[in-house]
């Protein structure tokens, strides 16, 4: 096929509204197998980011075990590694407030995913919402992809 996008747009109800984000589809074997980047996130009076993992299951029922490093766009420094978060197969986990969370005073910043336990190929994303806190702004989120 040639032209043709899928996709899909995943929602939940919230602050008085409903919140989703639409991403592209990832085909089976298309997924992270060891580490992926999201870069552009963001922390300030305007905007703050969220992280997301996914466990595709693809290979087995097992759990992912991930770690995050956590870098300061300013400088270029690691600030923060974060271990042990863990996502079921066929699951998925968001990390609100990602860098106020683990990395309070970084403004912007990116992160590396590495997968050191299980099996399944992985997605990961990031999510740039507008406000710096739930109920300020709009709410409205933009999607960043990962990558290798």
């Amino acid at each position: 096929m040639s032209g043709v996008v899928m996709g899909a747009r995943t929602g939940s109800p919230g602050g008085g509204g409903q919140y989703s984000v639409f991403y592209t589809a990832v085909p089976d074997g298309a997924g992270f197998t060891d580490s992926a980047w999201i870069d552009g996130l963001r922390q300030d009076a305007e905007n703050r980011s969220n992280l997301a993992l996914v466990n595709t299951g693809e290979v087995d029922g097992g759990d992912s075990v991930f770690s995050l490093d956590i870098y300061d766009g300013d400088t270029g420094k690691r600030v923060k590694t974060v271990g042990g978060i863990v996502v079921s197969a066929r699951r998925w986990r968001q990390i609100n407030s990602i860098l106020s969370h683990y990395a309070p005073g970084t403004r912007q910043g990116y992160i590396q995913v590495r997968r050191f336990a299980g099996d399944n190929p992985f997605l990961a994303y990031g999510v740039v919402n507008d406000g710096g806190a739930p109920g300020h702004r709009s709410g409205d989120g933009a999607y960043i992809p990962a990558r290798e």
